[in-house]
């Protein structure tokens, strides 16, 4: 029967479906508002210049406009949260939607502070005294880093609930397998994550700390293959000067940005031509491997169009969709190469994926 505690629930699954399309929504406009430099647009929240419907105009459209997608995102995954727990016997699951809401209230916090440190004379002292500095700019594009990361991590724990919530994933029955993958799959698909998810971090820091153009060329830098660290290309007459220390770690971090794009590269090319034939693994390698082309595609036209808003905000979108399907294939590469299932049992027995709750 349909809604009952371990048994497929087509309606819960739908739910879960819609609340990782809105979440994939929320990054579409948070990408949008700091690639249109907008997230000072609204001085104050949670309210916008005090009003839930301030003048849609200029960056305070795209600031409040993520403002009212990420109140949706947030109220859709207190349902699936609360409906998880009345429906769900896994208890792994039911876990798993209480973390999204944590991790929800957790963003829209740091949301909020990453407004109110830069507008709020109060929360710039306490910034200040909590950090020991003398400004509150390391502390802004912390919370930025901090903030974007986790965007796109929550938007990975609503795939896998989408998939464990799904008719394939709660179907499936390992005994009925003829070949399994390889094991090392599993360990293949946990460095994938692994990398996907540093490379997230460095994009976050690469963009707020505006090193996106700092090397100028692609796929060269500099016109090398790598950077000239002790010559680098340094005018203390520019409009906005860096000093050379500035200079070299924002090249660094870029260049490295770039080095990590290249092992993801190799990692997923290595998955597709060993994995490619297994069952439902071989898919996710293909889907993977094809975002991790596009993306570097988007990070050449990020620097051949000097950053034009459509290509950045793709960038950071193709980005938190390739660690949404590097976890799936993860998820995947972990079950199918699980223990047969002895005669007579059941899946939730043998598989910890599966294990329902004491209650």
């Amino acid at each position: 029967m349909e809604g009952m505690a371990g048994l497929y629930n087509r309606r819960l699954h739908y739910w879960a479906i819609l609340t990782a399309a809105v979440a994939v929504g929320l990054i579409v406009v948070g990408a949008t508002v700091t690639s249109t430099g907008s997230g000072d647009a609204v001085p104050d929240w949670p309210l916008s210049y005090g009003s839930l419907t301030p003048p849609m105009i200029g960056g305070i459209l795209y600031e409040h406009s993520h403002r009212l997608v990420a109140g949706l995102t947030a109220l859709l995954v207190v349902v699936l949260a609360v409906w998880l727990w009345r429906a769900e016997s896994r208890r792994y699951v039911r876990l798993l939607g209480l973390a999204a809401v944590g991790a929800v209230l957790l963003q829209a916090t740091l949301g909020g502070l990453r407004v109110l440190i830069v507008s709020t004379e109060a929360v710039q002292d306490t910034a200040i005294q909590l950090t020991g500095g003398t400004h509150v700019e390391t502390t802004r594009i912390a919370i930025a880093i901090t903030h974007g990361t986790l965007a796109q991590s929550i938007l990975g724990v609503l795939f896998a609930i989408a998939l464990f919530t799904s008719r394939r994933w709660m179907n499936f029955n390992p005994a009925e397998v003829t070949e399994r993958p390889e094991p090392a799959v599993r360990w293949w698909s946990v460095l994938l994550v692994g990398l996907v998810f540093c490379q997230l971090v460095l994009g976050a820091v690469v963009r707020h700390t505006g090193a996106s153009l700092i090397i100028p060329d692609f796929p060269t830098a500099f016109g090398r293959l790598i950077p000239p660290f002790g010559n680098l290309p340094h005018d203390p007459n520019a409009p906005f000067p860096l000093t050379e220390a500035e200079l070299t770690a924002k090249t660094a971090v870029h260049f490295a940005h770039r080095v990590m794009a290249l092992l993801i590269l190799i990692t997923a090319t290595v998955m597709f031509l060993r994995f490619r034939s297994h069952f439902r693994v071989g898919g996710f390698t293909r889907i993977v491997l094809g975002l991790v082309a596009v993306q570097i595609l988007l990070g050449g036209l990020n620097i051949w169009t000097r950053k034009a808003v459509p290509v950045t905000v793709l960038h950071v979108v193709v980005g938190a969709l390739i660690l949404a399907s590097s976890v799936m294939l993860m998820l995947w590469a972990w079950r199918l190469c699980g223990r047969s299932l002895p005669s007579g049992s059941t899946e939730s027995d043998t598989s910890l994926l599966t294990q329902p709750s004491g209650g």
